[in-house]
């Protein structure tokens, strides 16, 4: 009988250090986006000002790249990220789709954005400061510029597209 030869094992690597703070970023960011992209592609038909709908272009645009970017970093990471917007988020959807074509939508559409752009922005400033992982500190830097872009563009619920 001849000698049989074990097979090689293969040298792993251990995974990243991901911090709580570094999987809420990209869960919270995926979210975010799916529900600007959302809520963008609805303002596309649904506004009424010309403003907004130039506005919901550029987030469209923004956040389907932004979206990528944590979609890339999670799959590195061995992050899952959750499939759809959070249930408020979901609510906030609703709320202005049944809004839709009247005068009320622009407004709401704008109330809406402003503060979810500012949450965010206090959220990838949280990272940059706090974040362990380089890989998502990056992430976060990168989106910070874009993030405080829309910020401005509905400074306040005014629209400045």
């Amino acid at each position: 009988m001849g000698a049989t030869s074990l097979p090689a094992l293969a040298a792993s690597s251990p995974p990243p250090t991901v911090s709580t703070l570094d999987r809420q970023l990209l869960t919270a960011a995926h979210q975010g986006n799916l529900w600007e992209i959302t809520t963008s592609l609805q303002a596309q038909s649904a506004a009424n000002s010309a403003c907004v709908r130039r506005a919901a272009a550029d987030f469209i645009r923004d956040h389907r790249t932004l979206d990528a970017g944590v979609v890339k970093t999670a799959a590195k990471l061995g992050v899952a990220l959750p499939s759809g917007q959070s249930g408020a988020q979901s609510k906030q959807t609703a709320a202005l789709k049944s809004l839709a074509g009247t005068p009320a939508y622009d407004a709401a559409w704008l109330k809406d954005q402003y503060p979810a752009h500012v949450q965010t922005l206090a959220l990838i400033d949280k990272e940059i400061a706090s974040g362990t992982s380089p890989l998502v500190k990056s992430l976060a830097k990168s989106a910070r510029p874009v993030v405080v872009r829309h910020t401005q563009m509905v400074n306040h619920g005014v629209c400045h597209a």
